[in-house]
């Protein structure tokens, strides 16, 4: 009677998907942009606030911008030390950062960083580690006081088919709300205006496969309504995983003409950035850099190794989820890896935090599971409270290069032998 009565469920719902199929439109949306245009167009009466990083224009804009910055430091402060913090993604992972940062602050030798740079979960960690120990507390209840229902209201599974997301992503969106308030961008825009400080935060532009990263502070510096609303929106966009999260529209305008912009997770392009490879290197802006010491931090809200081998259920969601999550992790690997480079080419030096093993066996039981991103926060804050043991190289670099020497030494060897 129960197979009967399930049976009838299954073909009552395929009906609907079928109906629902035949009625469905797409929701509305206005033209987008061409990506040629993109560092040219202006976003809410504002321009020169972002680089679209895959176009020689955005390149050349982010150089002279971050190049300009270190004019004015040679000049206001010679010899000061240069520090950048990179947050990666990681969903309810980001309680890993929330927890190292408040650790670091705790054991009193947390540097001043120049720079901060976030994807996805790390967007919204950034600005609060970019203003400093003052916004520690409000890093540890965003990210151990809150659960599902307070990221994202789900929906049926006919928005598969009827909306642009599994998730209405409007609790987060008043989270950032709660926080990010006028007085909260005042302080950004003058880090960025007085202390010549940077904030940037990384979104995928879906219309054009466009990696996008968002001057921040210049954004705050418009002090505008619309200036704390963009800022707002890029925060969430950036954690805005597709398919999960419904996309953040953004209205640009270029000759006249108004344009949409689809703005997911950062994570699609960058799982995390320092900055773009050999930005400096390839123009001599490093010179400015000469006679510093240069540290680059990188928090990476993950678990390196993925855990051991599971049953994945037969059934679409689970299989594109698992592969998404495999994907994640060795895209982030890469990141990582570039990342290293890009700092040693520079002069900087390299230190990357990173969820341990001894982490690894507690699951958590939500996508943001309070119980878990507690014990994760408070791991985090003591082990950096007694002096975070940074990797200074990306984790399995030695192996492998060991690993490869070994193998070219028995090749040889072997050769030898005959």
């Amino acid at each position: 009677m129960n197979a009967m009565k399930n049976r009838c469920q299954r073909l009552l719902f395929a009906a609907f998907c079928v109906l629902a199929l035949a009625a469905w439109k797409p929701l509305e949306r206005k033209p987008a942009l061409a990506p040629v245009y993109a560092n040219q167009a202006a976003v809410n009466g504002m321009t020169g606030i972002r680089y679209a990083i895959d176009q020689p224009d955005g390149i050349n804009e982010l150089l002279k911008d971050l190049e300009n910055s270190l004019r004015i430091m040679n000049r206001d402060h010679p010899g000061a030390p240069i520090n950048y913090l990179s947050i990666s993604g990681g969903g309810g992972r980001g309680a890993f950062g929330a927890g190292l940062l408040n650790g670091w602050t705790r054991r009193g030798d947390r540097p001043h960083f120049n720079m901060v740079t976030g994807v996805s979960t790390g967007a919204l960690t950034a600005p609060f580690a970019f203003l400093g120990p003052e916004y520690d507390q409000t890093l540890k209840a965003l990210y151990t006081n809150v659960s599902d229902p307070d990221i994202y209201r789900k929906r049926s599974y006919a928005s598969l088919v009827l909306s642009d997301g599994l998730g209405d992503s409007t609790p987060l969106y008043n989270l950032i709300g709660k926080y990010v308030t006028p007085d909260f961008v005042r302080k950004v825009a003058h880090e960025y205006v007085v202390n010549n400080r940077w904030l940037l935060i990384a979104t995928n532009n879906l219309d054009t496969g466009q990696p996008v990263i968002w001057n921040m502070g210049k954004i705050a510096a418009h002090g505008t309504s619309e200036a704390l609303v963009l800022f707002k929106q890029v925060m969430l966009a950036s954690a805005s995983l597709p398919g999960l999260f419904s996309p953040v529209m953004i209205d640009v305008q270029y000759q006249g003409k108004t344009y949409q912009e689809m703005h997911v997770d950062g994570g699609v392009s960058r799982q995390v950035f320092i900055y773009p490879a050999s930005l400096f290197r390839e123009t001599g802006a490093y010179k400015l850099m000469e006679g510093r010491k240069r540290e680059a931090y990188l928090i990476r809200n993950d678990i390196l190794q993925a855990d051991g081998y599971q049953t994945v259920e037969r059934n679409t969601l689970s299989i594109a989820n698992q592969a998404l999550s495999q994907f994640s992790q060795s895209h982030g690997d890469g990141d990582i890896f570039m990342a290293y480079l890009t700092a040693r080419q520079d002069g900087f030096g390299f230190n990357l935090a990173f969820v341990a093993d001894e982490i690894k066996k507690r699951n958590p039981k939500l996508r943001f599971d309070p119980e878990y991103m507690q014990t994760l926060f408070n791991y985090a804050e003591t082990r950096a409270e007694k002096g975070y043991p940074w990797s200074k190289v990306p984790p399995g670099l030695n192996e492998a290069l060991s690993t490869s020497l070994m193998k070219y030494r028995e090749a040889v060897n072997g050769g030898d032998k005959k």
